[in-house]
């Protein structure tokens, strides 16, 4: 039999790449098994809810390539049937009324704080007798429903920490319906999770004291309840867990940055489990064949962002031009150049191969496309006092403008005639061909790094190389004056 597991967030914020994994996990075992994975919107916290959350959270799991089975589930619809069972759990004597204010719940609290002891609830209202009871409702008085734990010990095989126990005189009796009416997580999540016929829960290990009173209502109400696995934490490099002070935490955050949906999804993958191999790089189809719940690390993961980086850099180089350039025209907008400009000719494309293998991110790709649309707008300070500023730098570069002039328009055709042609002017001015290179390549490009200067110029082609020469030429002059 297949697993039916859910992914169920709460839509009060971006989606936590915490949250990521543990849908990634979850999707992985429901299509491994052909089971189901299930999407809930845990909605019942309407004050922090909102429907934009919704929405971004629908959108980064799509992003990631998850889909779901059935229609999206949303808990507050399910009020209704959570306080059925409540009243149910009423009715067995499995829960009872509690009465106490918040008032008289906040002096218990220093109550015990004061000594110094572990703050429960002291069971007062378990104790009312039928009578005082039906007085007590007589005259109106608001009540919240606590699931009355019972004696013994609850015992379970968690998937990734193995066996389980907890006394019940450790726990308290919790609230289960607040006294507004509305139901709370512990007894929604069971309702909701028998209803829906899940059989695994796999989620963070902050759940695991949920756990505990969860297994009590599914014993209460005489249901199966499923198997638990419960997933270590990601941490930062600080060994915290992760958050905002780390940086980027969420999906879009990541998405925004030029991280690839299969490189996120793959790296998270490998974020506290093992394939119990060396291989890092996996397809879908190797995931979905290889996940197992057994593999999952007992410790937390420690996100190392410099590795997800080295991830992407992977997807990215295996990408064909053509599409890495649709995906960066939105980032080539933002960075003012226009559609017309964007015209997928062999010179461009070749250009993204080029700077596809030196960059990290979709970002950086359309960073390093910049050079081949916009002319240097400064040139790096150590070049230009290295290369620019020297004795020989204006006449250097004067003797390059007057070699590029005087070229056909074939010259810029092919790759191999501009090396050669180059590199024979080198010889003939008596340099080393990165004496001529370097100066060049700054002049070009306004940084003495960038890719290969002779497919650069292939790239730019005539009109720019001379724009941009005659540009550094005008800059030395410059500079000259000022020093002179």
């Amino acid at each position: 039999m297949g697993y039916t597991v859910r992914f169920a967030p709460s839509p009060t914020g971006y989606l936590h790449v915490g949250g990521a994994r543990t849908a990634i996990f979850n999707w992985l075992l429901a299509r491994q098994s052909q089971g189901k994975f299930l999407l809930r919107i845990e909605d019942t916290d309407l004050q922090r809810s909102t429907p934009q959350s919704v929405q971004q959270i629908l959108n980064s799991l799509r992003w990631l390539g998850l889909d779901w089975d059935d229609e999206v589930f949303y808990q507050s619809k399910n009020r209704s049937r959570h306080v059925e069972v409540a009243n149910h759990l009423l009715k067995k004597g499995k829960a009872y009324r509690c009465f106490c204010s918040k008032e008289e719940l906040e002096e218990k609290r220093r109550k015990f704080e004061a000594l110094k002891l572990n703050q429960r609830y002291d069971g007062a209202c378990r104790r009312l007798s039928p009578d005082e009871v039906q007085e007590r409702l007589e005259r109106k008085q608001p009540f919240a429903i606590r699931f009355k734990v019972p004696q013994g010990q609850i015992v379970f095989d968690d998937l990734v920490h193995g066996r389980m126990e907890v006394d019940n005189n450790t726990l308290d009796d919790f609230i289960i319906v607040r006294s507004d009416g509305t139901p709370v997580y512990q007894l929604a999540v069971v309702v909701d999770d028998h209803d829906m016929s899940v059989n695994l829960v796999l989620r963070g290990d902050d759940h695991l004291p949920n756990t505990n009173k969860q297994i009590l209502i599914y014993r209460a109400m005489n249901w199966q309840p499923p198997q638990f696995a419960h997933v270590p934490l990601i941490l930062g490099p600080d060994k915290n867990r992760l958050s905002k002070r780390h940086g980027a935490t969420s999906v879009e955050e990541f998405k925004e940055r030029g991280i690839l949906p299969e490189a996120l999804f793959n790296y998270l993958c490998l974020l506290g489990w093992s394939p119990g191999t060396d291989q890092e790089i996996f397809s879908r189809a190797e995931l979905i064949r290889e996940f197992k719940v057994k593999r999952i690390n007992k410790t937390a993961a420690v996100f190392d962002e410099q590795k997800l980086l080295w991830m992407n850099a992977k997807y990215l180089a295996e990408y064909d031009e053509r599409s890495l350039l649709e995906m960066i025209r939105p980032l080539l907008s933002e960075r003012g150049i226009t559609e017309q400009n964007l015209r997928a000719d062999e010179r461009l494309l070749y250009l993204v191969k080029l700077q596809k293998i030196r960059s990290k991110t979709l970002t950086d790709l359309a960073d390093g496309l910049l050079l081949y649309f916009k002319d240097p707008e400064r040139y790096e300070e150590k070049g230009v006092r290295k290369f620019f500023l020297k004795e020989t730098g204006l006449s250097l570069l004067n003797e390059l403008y007057a070699f590029f002039k005087k070229q056909t328009p074939d010259f810029y055709d092919q790759v191999e005639r501009i090396e050669r042609e180059l590199r024979q002017k080198a010889e003939d001015m008596n340099l080393k061909a990165g004496q001529l290179i370097q100066p060049l390549r700054l002049a070009l490009t306004g940084s003495t790094a960038s890719p290969g200067i002779f497919e650069l110029i292939y790239v730019l082609g005539s009109k720019k190389v001379l724009n941009r020469l005659k540009n550094a030429i005008n800059y030395v002059k410059k500079m000259n004056d000022l020093n002179a």
